[in-house]
C-alpha cells in the first residue's frame, strides 16, 4: 500500500500544481481519519457535482500520513489501472464501481458527494477516499 500511495502522490504532484499533497508523520492518525469521515458524512446527500477527490492514507509502520486533493478533471484524466491491495485488509465501497478507466470515474461521480471507499489493512494501514 505504501508503494502505491507514494507513486500516486508523486504522479499527481508532477502532473499539476492544482493538486494538494501533504505528507506528515503522526503516531495516531485516528483523529485525522475521524475528521475526514465527519466531513464526508456532512457532504453526503448534498446537491451538486463533485469538484475534487480526496485521499487520506496512513502507514503505521513509518507513521506517514499522506493527504491528497485532486480536481475531478485531473482525476478523470489519470490512468488508474492498478487496484491491487498488496497487504490484505477490508475494503468498503459506498456503491458499485466498475474498475476500468472508461467507467470508473463515471461510477464514482454518480455516487455524489461524500465517502467513496474506506480501507482498513491487516497491517493497520488505513485509506479513505471521498468526494467534495
Amino acid at each position: 500500500m505504501r508503494r502505491a500511495a507514494v507513486l500516486t502522490v508523486s504522479a499527481l504532484a508532477a502532473v499539476s500544481s492544482a493538486c494538494m499533497v501533504q505528507v506528515t508523520k503522526v503516531k495516531n492518525a485516528g483523529p485525522v481519519f475521524r475528521q475526514a469521515r465527519e466531513e464526508a458524512a456532512r457532504l453526503a446527500g448534498q446537491p451538486g457535482p463533485a469538484r475534487e477527490v480526496n485521499v487520506l492514507v496512513w502507514d503505521p509502520s513509518d507513521g506517514e500520513l499522506v493527504r491528497v486533493s485532486v480536481p475531478m478533471w485531473l482525476a478523470r484524466a489519470a490512468d488508474w489501472k492498478d487496484w491491487e491491495d498488496e497487504h490484505g485488509g477490508h475494503v468498503r465501497l459506498r456503491g458499485r464501481i466498475r474498475i476500468d478507466n472508461e467507467r470508473l470515474w463515471e461510477d464514482i461521480e454518480k455516487m455524489g458527494l461524500g465517502m467513496v471507499a474506506e480501507v482498513d489493512g491487516d497491517d493497520g494501514a488505513q485509506v479513505l477516499v471521498w468526494l467534495r
